[in-house]
């Protein structure tokens, strides 16, 4: 059977084939995403006690997560001591109850939300990073993490899933054909646009998307000064969230606003992150060799 006499013209009937046939294969995709998940929630893995299995989104060859949550855990993981392992959720297809990563499992219970896994692994472990710091410090601490991870964050997806989303899906690579590559970053580009809008960054202009983002990353130079860490000499949990979304800059490599800031004008947050990654990763090249 042929295509149907709709009295359609030669280039209105390709460009229907074409969104057919773009139409099967991303049903195709998600039909075989489906299945996996199906596959994989048939696999009983046993559990260590005590052990935290970190779910996270795939190792990345310029840095460990391209997740700033997800880095964010695992650089507390590491801060406070608390043995971990890590689970590509790419391969298992699991996502939290709230449908995001990162999550947490720990003797049979999911902990979700980055903040909500860290306070209770703090309880849980008696690793509170934040137990010497004064009511004003913790204070502090708290506007500094809300700043970063509430608006600093959404600018940074701006640039990199909005405005050059060409550049950073070239950086981390796309699997298939250049047709599904295409979908992905239509589909991803107008995901991303979606939030940004709700969340109020993105209804203004790229200008003033980068100068706000821009402001908080000179609020975070000064308030870091010459110190080793944000608080002092100790690292404290907004490390660990101020890392997890300044790696993404410092070692992604890419070219953006906010990289151009941090070197110009903001090198203590070079020397910051490359403190932490030092200290605290001292199996960097490894994990980031798992993304290649």
């Amino acid at each position: 059977m042929g295509w149907p006499d709709l009295n359609l013209s030669s280039s209105t009937q390709v460009t229907l084939c074409v969104a057919t046939g773009c139409g099967v294969v991303m049903a195709g995709l998600l039909t075989l995403r489906q299945l996996k998940k199906w596959r994989m929630k048939g696999k009983k893995t046993e559990r260590r006690k005590d052990v935290v299995y970190l779910h996270g989104f795939q190792r990345m060859k310029f840095t460990p997560s391209l997740s700033g949550p997800c880095l964010k855990v695992e650089t507390w993981l590491r801060m406070a001591g608390v043995k971990y392992e890590f689970v590509d959720a790419s391969k298992s297809g699991q996502r939290s109850k709230y449908g995001q990563l990162p999550f947490v499992e720990l003797n049979g219970t999911e902990i979700a939300d980055s903040n909500i896994i860290i306070q209770r692994l703090a309880r849980q472990f008696n690793a509170d990073l934040d137990a010497d710091l004064s009511p004003e410090q913790q204070a502090v601490a708290l506007t500094i993490s809300r700043m970063v991870e509430e608006h600093t964050k959404w600018t940074m997806y701006q640039y990199y899933f909005v405005d050059r989303l060409d550049l950073f899906t070239q950086l981390v690579g796309l699997p298939g054909p250049r047709i599904i590559h295409w979908l992905i970053r239509n589909r991803v580009s107008k995901m991303m646009q979606t939030k940004l809008y709700h969340q109020g960054v993105g209804r203004h202009s790229k200008t003033e998307v980068y100068q706000l983002g821009n402001a908080d990353i000179r609020a975070l130079s000064a308030l870091l000064g010459d110190k080793p860490f944000l608080m002092g000499t100790k690292p404290t949990t907004v490390d660990a969230s101020v890392f997890g979304q300044l790696a993404q800059v410092v070692y992604t490599q890419l070219p953006s606003p906010h990289r151009q800031v941090i070197i110009n004008s903001c090198d203590n947050l070079l020397d910051y992150c490359d403190r932490i990654k030092d200290q605290f990763y001292p199996d960097w090249e490894l994990l980031c060799a798992e993304g290649h």
